[in-house]
C-alpha cells in the first residue's frame, strides 16, 4: 500500500491567493517569494492582486466592496474551493492547517485563498465561500497577509513531510 507521504509528494496542487489590495511593495513580494520557492515543485503557490475599487469621500463604500467582490468572483469557477480570509472566520492551529493541506493533497483540491480589501468582502463573496479562515483577531497590514499565508503553507508542508522546520 502506498504511504501517505509518497502520495503527497506526487500529487500536484495549485494554491491560488487573490488579494484585493493596492500595489504591494518589493519587500512584501520578495518575502512571499522566499516561501513560494521553498515549496516542492508539485505545490504551485501563486499570488494575484486584484485592484481596489476607486474610493473617495463621496463614494459609498458598499459599492466599492461590491465591485471588488464581483471582480474576485469572476475569477472563480463553481467547482473551486474558496477560502475567505475574515476576522470572524475559523482560527486554526498550524497543525490543523496542515491537516487541511493534507486533504487538499489527498483529494486533489486546488484551494483559492481570498484576502479582502480594507472594507472586507461583499455578501456575495461570503455566500460563495466554502470556508472562512482567520489568521488573527488582530488587524494585520494587507500586504503582510500573503506573506503570512505563504509561510503557513510552507510550514504546513514541512509538517506533512516530516521536516524539522516546525518545532
Amino acid at each position: 500500500m502506498e504511504s501517505r507521504s509518497l502520495r503527497r509528494s506526487v500529487i500536484a496542487i495549485n494554491i491560488q491567493i487573490y488579494a484585493i489590495a493596492s500595489k504591494s511593495t518589493d519587500w512584501f513580494e520578495q518575502s512571499f517569494s522566499i516561501y513560494q520557492k521553498r515549496l516542492p515543485a508539485h505545490i504551485n503557490l501563486k499570488l494575484t492582486t486584484i485592484p481596489l475599487s476607486y474610493r473617495n469621500k463621496n463614494s459609498p463604500i458598499k459599492e466599492a466592496v461590491k465591485k471588488e467582490g464581483e471582480s474576485l468572483l469572476t475569477r472563480i469557477n463553481c467547482q473551486d474551493t474558496l477560502i475567505v480570509m475574515d476576522e470572524s472566520g475559523k482560527t486554526l492551529s498550524t497543525k490543523d492547517f496542515s491537516d487541511w493541506m493534507d486533504q487538499w493533497l489527498l483529494n486533489s483540491i486546488n484551494p483559492i485563498l481570498a484576502i479582502g480589501g480594507p472594507d472586507g468582502f461583499s455578501n456575495a463573496v461570503h455566500q460563495r465561500a466554502n470556508k472562512h479562515l482567520s489568521l488573527s483577531k488582530m488587524t494585520l497590514p494587507h500586504a503582510l497577509v500573503p506573506v503570512i499565508l505563504a509561510e503557513q503553507i510552507y510550514r504546513a508542508w514541512t509538517i506533512l513531510d516530516g521536516q524539522p522546520y516546525h518545532r
